[in-house]
């Protein structure tokens, strides 16, 4: 994945876990919890993508710094490498100088502020419809004020180590629905290609596989989702929730739901993928796969 949260910060790729012999073989078992964690946060990205998706277009925000030409929309995606790239090389130059409790002050700054405001967004579009506008405006404070205190309470460590996945999917899902709904469609298609190709640079020759040999692992743990055998990037699982968001937010209104869940398989499809290979190398990017298999779906209904 590119290595980043939505804070900007690295994320490490997936790896599986060790054996005394060095990386051991998948199990079938954390393959399958690994891929079902996935699901669920591809799910709820939809569910957020349906509901935010009226006050998003009436907004009529979107990202389109250089505009929505062919050429606008690669410098669009370029934009969004160079600051992925830079913000990495901040963190591998702030964990050689053993700062790392700036990195992470700065991991829990971005990710409280993006956890708090987009889970507001969400909250308000679900409970206007049920409450008035203050009781909405209210149990939506509440929500987000719950989850920003919640991912506190993980960070130090004051709450089983399971609840960690609900942030970072709650987070991914969002993030990657908000994504999939302000990016005009040329450059939400870039996108991917774009950081795939970063991951690839990145996991083996850039910043992040310096980073991840530079931090101890309890410390990438902070940015990635630890389930059964493998540990995915934070970064990863928002990619992997656009793509179907991207497809539900694009084409619903033609195809209904099928690009969405079509897009599901695919992308789950190259995540089995990856896992599997993950048995057989020390690092390997999960974005390419996924990624190719998730804009092939896409792709095929963007030109009907």
């Amino acid at each position: 994945m590119p290595d980043g949260t939505v804070s900007g910060q690295p994320s490490p790729p997936p790896q599986p876990t060790k054996d005394d012999e060095g990386f051991a073989a998948p199990s079938l078992l954390g393959t399958g919890k690994t891929v079902a964690f996935v699901v669920v946060i591809q799910l709820f990205a939809l569910f957020i993508t349906h509901v935010n998706a009226p006050a998003i277009q009436a907004s009529g925000y979107s990202y389109q710094p250089a505009g929505t030409s062919s050429g606008g929309s690669v410098t669009n995606v370029l934009i969004l490498v160079v600051f992925v790239f830079a913000s990495t090389l901040a963190a591998v130059w702030l964990a050689r100088k053993r700062r790392a409790k700036v990195f992470f002050g700065i991991v829990l700054f971005g990710s409280g502020l993006a956890l708090f405001l987009l889970t507001l967004l969400a909250a308000i579009q679900v409970t206007s419809s049920y409450f008035s506008a203050y009781d909405s405006l209210y149990i939506s404070l509440a929500c987000s004020l719950a989850a920003v205190a919640l991912l506190v309470l993980v960070t130090l460590k004051k709450v089983p180590e399971w609840t960690a996945l609900i942030l970072t999917g709650v987070l991914s899902a969002e993030v990657g629905s908000y994504f999939a709904s302000t990016i005009p469609i040329l450059t939400a298609l870039l996108l991917p290609i774009a950081f795939s190709l970063y991951d690839i640079y990145t996991v083996f020759k850039g910043p992040l596989r310096q980073l991840v040999t530079t931090l101890p692992a309890e410390n990438l743990a902070a940015i990635s989702s630890k389930i059964g055998d493998f540990s995915i990037g934070t970064g990863d699982t928002v990619f992997y929730a656009m793509i179907p968001a991207l497809a539900y937010f694009q084409f619903a209104g033609v195809f209904g739901t099928a690009p969405a869940l079509v897009s599901i398989v695919a992308v789950d499809v190259g995540v089995v993928v990856t896992l599997y290979l993950l048995g057989k190398v020390r690092l390997l990017p999960g974005l390419p796969i996924p990624m190719g298999l998730g804009l092939a779906v896409l792709l095929a209904y963007y030109v009907r």
